[in-house]
């Protein structure tokens, strides 16, 4: 409970008054008068607002959200009792979510409830807490603000936005796939299988044609084939410090989160089966997901990656290719996301090598924006050359690894936030056919 303002401008009159009265004594009993009403005033104002207040708290919240969408959010706040109530009310949202009607602060009669809906706005992705909603109660007479906490904790899933990810999914594996950049090449001949027979088109190879189903129909018709399903696709996120920095309004991780979800969606479409892990992270925080496929696959795929965290820990490629050649588990497409840096040039190559040896290895990274932004700006100051000079080795460094992964067989992807996850679907769709061999 704390004073109110009404409370504190009376007790400064008070305490000028009785300034006052050290030169006018005279005023002394009318002082003396004042403080005692005040005083009595403020001590029978204090246990009205004591007694409980008899109001009553709603939300109307989901249990899930997408990271950095706005959502229509309702809450409720009844006066139960026969008083009328002047409140504030704060809800218990954590740090990193946004509400534009919060703080509320209205006047409720008794009986009376206030309606308070606005968008709500997660900013961080994982398993949140919204606690018990603040509420401060004014009294009575308008001498105290008693505060106490309203409502039920309640638990809620924040998942990356997805849905950027699916709409990509589903250009890249319909016939509009160039509208966003997707281009679905054509396979070497490896993984196919018969699918059905139809009229020859122009265009079909020649060793399409059945010629016994030509002589048969009495008109040409060619065999269609379909790449084999049934792949194994495992993706790898680096949750190491590599990771952390933030890039535009997400840390890099959730941008590699982003780019995970759309080659996951296109894979199952495609009848493929899907598994996941992590490394970088401190021990006994490894997570697995077992390979998934089918209706179900995206939901437990979704489940799995939503509540991922970046860890200030080192990431080791060779660790990686152990832990991942030790499970038993058939040829794979093994697409490891992460963001090469300087000092992944001592080891990357050797464990990348050792893991192609039984899996199909594609290496993702992105490439920082900040350190885009540093070597497309002029030179002018010393301050600059250095950051300059640091971006451009930095940049050599990872070039380098890139350069000298492409020379030992392993596919390579480095690629800007904003064009990653495309240039990512389009090499997963390139190396789709070569799985299997």
């Amino acid at each position: 409970m704390r004073p109110s303002r009404v409370l504190i401008i009376g007790a400064s009159v008070l305490f000028c008054l009785a300034v006052v009265v050290a030169f006018v004594p005279y005023l002394e009993t009318a002082c003396l008068v004042l403080a005692g009403g005040l005083a009595v005033c403020a001590l029978f104002d204090a246990l009205l607002v004591i007694i409980r207040p008899r109001l009553k708290f709603e939300r109307s919240y989901q249990d899930r959200y997408a990271l950095g969408v706005s959502t229509d959010v309702q809450a409720t706040l009844t006066n139960r009792s026969w008083l009328r109530k002047r409140v504030r009310l704060y809800d218990g949202l954590p740090d990193d979510c946004e509400h534009e009607q919060y703080p509320y602060e209205g006047l409720l009669a008794p009986g009376e409830y206030a309606e308070i809906s606005g968008s709500l706005t997660f900013k961080k992705r994982g398993e949140l807490t919204i606690t018990a909603a603040y509420i401060e109660v004014m009294s009575p007479l308008s001498l105290w603000w008693r505060s106490r906490r309203l409502g039920e904790e309640v638990r809620v899933k924040v998942y990356p936005n997805y849905v950027p990810a699916l709409n990509y999914g589903l250009l890249a594996t319909s016939d509009r796939v160039q509208q966003m950049g997707i281009i679905k090449k054509k396979s070497r001949g490896l993984s196919k299988e018969f699918h059905q027979l139809r009229d020859y088109q122009d265009g079909d190879q020649l060793n399409t044609i059945d010629w016994k189903a030509t002589s048969r129909m009495g008109r040409m018709i060619s065999r269609e084939f379909q790449e084999e399903r049934d792949q194994n696709v495992l993706l790898v996120t680096d949750c190491s410090f590599r990771t952390r920095a933030v890039d535009g309004d997400l840390p890099l991780l959730d941008h590699l989160l982003n780019a995970k979800i759309l080659i996951s969606y296109m894979a199952i479409k495609q009848g493929d089966k899907v598994g996941m892990m992590n490394f970088g992270v401190p021990a006994g925080q490894h997570r697995i997901l077992p390979a998934v496929s089918g209706q179900s696959g995206m939901s437990k795929v979704l489940n799995h990656v939503y509540d991922y965290q970046s860890s200030k820990s080192y990431g080791e490629y060779e660790t990686l290719a152990k832990r991942i050649l030790s499970q038993p588990r058939k040829r794979s497409l093994v697409v490891i996301l992460t963001n090469l840096r300087s000092e992944d040039q001592h080891g990357i190559v050797e464990a990348l090598r050792l893991l192609g040896q039984k899996h199909l290895v594609l290496l993702a990274s992105v490439r920082e924006t900040a350190v885009a932004e540093i070597l497309e700006q002029p030179v002018t100051t010393p301050a600059q050359a250095n950051k300059y000079i640091g971006a451009t080795a930095y940049e050599q460094d990872a070039e380098q690894i890139v350069e000298t992964l492409t020379q030992q067989g392993i596919a390579v992807v480095r690629s800007p936030i904003e064009s990653f996850a495309v240039d990512l679907a389009n090499r997963y769709l390139d190396l789709r056919s070569e799985i299997g061999g």
